[in-house]
């Protein structure tokens, strides 16, 4: 019988380490986001059995508790160093954690839940086939060729029998202007990515942030995060430099039967 050194924790495989990989992937989580995830990718159905796992993996310190008043009063998990390193020989390598909460990275949490809302919306929908998360992207940049910025999520769907990749990015709060001369640069000498979505909470900082990135010569789709919550692919979007609004699937769909005919007059050339 294999035996465990006191005060020290076997993760099971089906269980424990959906709970540590998802919050790796969230940055941080609610309680409840994170038992609908579980929940969606058929790890759990108990909910009583979900929350004694959970607070398992906080007493033993692979877990971050954060209870935040202005959570209403539900809990916030992040990843702890331990965690991390308990995750490490998985898909990809996980990142340094600070086992400690500082005011910079807790300035992330609201981000963090809201982004949660979107991939749930995705995965409520049917629609997704694919979700890597930031520290994945991270990890395949600096340690292979990746890709040219850290986006929040490359996300794939599937629509009409058709798989479309492209760039998610949520913008809760605005950047520096000097900061999207950069991105708009980022984005221009993608090669992994033809498509990319923004995000934004209001129409203001919508505008603000498509100004920002007007002549970009790819193709940047803007729209509400209400929309997206709500119609997921069907939301409504608007390309950089046009005024008229079309749905993301078809947009989507317009580009990847462009960039088939560009691979065709490529091949024709050759």
């Amino acid at each position: 019988m294999m035996r465990y050194r006191k005060g020290s924790i076997a993760l099971s495989t089906t269980r424990d380490r959906p709970i540590l990989r998802q919050a790796l992937d969230s940055g941080f989580i609610s309680h409840s986001q994170l038992f609908e995830f579980l929940k969606l990718d058929y790890c759990v159905s108990s909910r009583n059995a979900f929350n004694n796992r959970v607070l398992r993996l906080v007493r033993h310190g692979l877990l971050i508790r954060h209870d935040l008043p202005s959570t209403h009063h539900e809990s916030i998990y992040s990843l702890s160093s331990a965690g991390a390193q308990r995750l490490v020989s998985g898909e990809y390598c996980p990142p340094h954690v600070d086992a400690g909460a500082s005011r910079s990275r807790c300035a992330q949490i609201p981000h963090s839940l809201e982004l949660n809302e979107i991939h749930l919306a995705l995965k409520r929908s049917g629609s997704l086939i694919y979700w890597m998360a930031e520290p994945a992207i991270r990890s395949r940049s600096d340690l292979a060729s990746g890709y040219w910025k850290y986006y929040d999520a490359v996300v794939t769907v599937r629509s009409a029998g058709c798989d479309y990749k492209f760039a998610l990015e949520y913008e809760r709060t605005p950047k520096a202007a000097r900061h999207y001369v950069a991105i708009r640069e980022r984005i221009e000498h993608e090669s992994a990515i033809t498509h990319f979505l923004y995000l934004a909470p209001n129409y203001d900082l919508l505008g603000f942030v498509a100004d920002k990135l007007r002549g970009c010569s790819r193709a940047i789709y803007f729209g509400l995060l209400k929309d997206f919550l709500e119609q997921t692919m069907a939301m409504s979007v608007r390309q950089n430099g046009s005024p008229v609004s079309t749905t993301l699937t078809t947009a989507l769909s317009r580009g990847k039967a462009i960039q088939r005919a560009g691979n065709l007059f490529a091949d024709i050339a050759v």
